[in-house]
């Protein structure tokens, strides 16, 4: 790997940072409340999916550009004269190296290859033998949030292979935690997801095996993850997986969620059924959460008895 691409890459990432600390103190200067129509669960994911998006908009462009430290090539253009051997030595320093990760060209670059038994074996071999927690890494002077970004590119270049022959390896990795991270989870998200005919009888499979232990850690992603699915691919076994998850799980906000972004009216009675059943046991957040649900459903929330009797003042904002 040449010193000219590792100058190009630092530099790439040095103004990819830049503009996202830019768009963040663009966008948290013009917005102060969450739009009626976001979709995510609080202001603060709301404006981080926005200026990721948006910075790797302006990032993926810097790809195409021409760069006279390459000879008048863009990084793509590079990115695709370059071995398959060199690719991955790229691929691992951004990963290790490059805080915005690596860049799309070099995944596109890796996935395009024509030996797809070797991109295939690359992948897999970096995904199964690569820490996925700290005690595997074993390293007290590296940092598992680094090591980790070699998993989730290797995840986008089986995604970008159309590759789903490891769905249920990632989905086993995954159950093993006791309790999730936020990056390993939206790196896994991203490639399960976009199989989910593969993905959703092992999700749903998965959750029925662990009912009784309340649905903790990764099962809550897993319902997360189930419910982006069914939105974009609605299907009953999905509504009625999330649906059963909600009896089943100790922190029932995450099935209450998922079951209103399913958009699926045939919850209305099984939430309000649970509110009726509750009234003098039911935790405050969960009631706001049940309650907000069954209006965004669509249903009638005039004849539930509210326990705390500020639903109506917190929902207008003046608590």
């Amino acid at each position: 790997m040449e010193d000219s691409i590792k100058n190009v890459l630092i530099k790439y990432d040095e103004v990819a940072k830049l503009i996202l600390d830019q768009k963040l103190d663009e966008l948290s200067d013009q917005m102060q409340d969450l739009p009626v129509d976001a979709e995510d669960f609080s202001y603060e994911e709301y404006i981080q999916r926005i200026v990721m998006e948006e910075t790797r908009i302006v990032t993926k462009s810097m790809e195409t550009e021409p760069n006279d430290e390459l000879n008048g090539l863009s990084m793509g253009k590079y990115f695709e004269a370059c071995d398959f051997s060199v690719l991955v030595e790229i691929l691992e320093f951004c990963s290790l190296n490059l805080d915005n990760g690596v860049p799309e060209s070099v995944i596109d670059a890796i996935a395009n290859k024509d030996d797809k038994d070797t991109t295939y074996e690359y992948a897999k071999n970096t995904i199964v033998s690569s820490a996925w927690t700290e005690d595997e890494l074993g390293d007290a002077d590296s940092i598992f949030e680094i090591e980790f970004a070699k998993i989730k590119a290797c995840l986008a270049v089986l995604r970008k292979c159309n590759n789903s022959s490891l769905v249920g390896t990632v989905l086993e990795r995954f159950m093993s935690y006791a309790q999730t991270r936020d990056f390993v989870a939206e790196s896994i998200a991203d490639y399960i997801e976009a199989f989910p005919e593969v993905s959703v009888p092992l999700m749903i499979a998965t959750l029925e095996k662990h009912e009784s232990e309340g649905l903790t850690g990764p099962c809550e992603d897993l319902i997360i993850m189930l419910s982006h699915i069914g939105k974009e691919h609605p299907a009953d076994e999905i509504f009625f997986a999330i649906k059963e998850a909600f009896r089943a799980m100790k922190n029932k906000i995450y099935a209450v969620i998922c079951l209103a972004e399913l958009g699926d009216g045939r919850a209305i009675p099984m939430l309000k059924g649970y509110i009726n059943r509750n009234q003098k046991t039911i935790d405050r957040d969960l009631f706001y959460e049940i309650m907000t649900a069954i209006r965004d459903l669509g249903g009638d929330i005039s004849d539930i008895q509210d326990p705390f009797g500020d639903f109506e003042k917190k929902n207008e904002g003046k608590l």
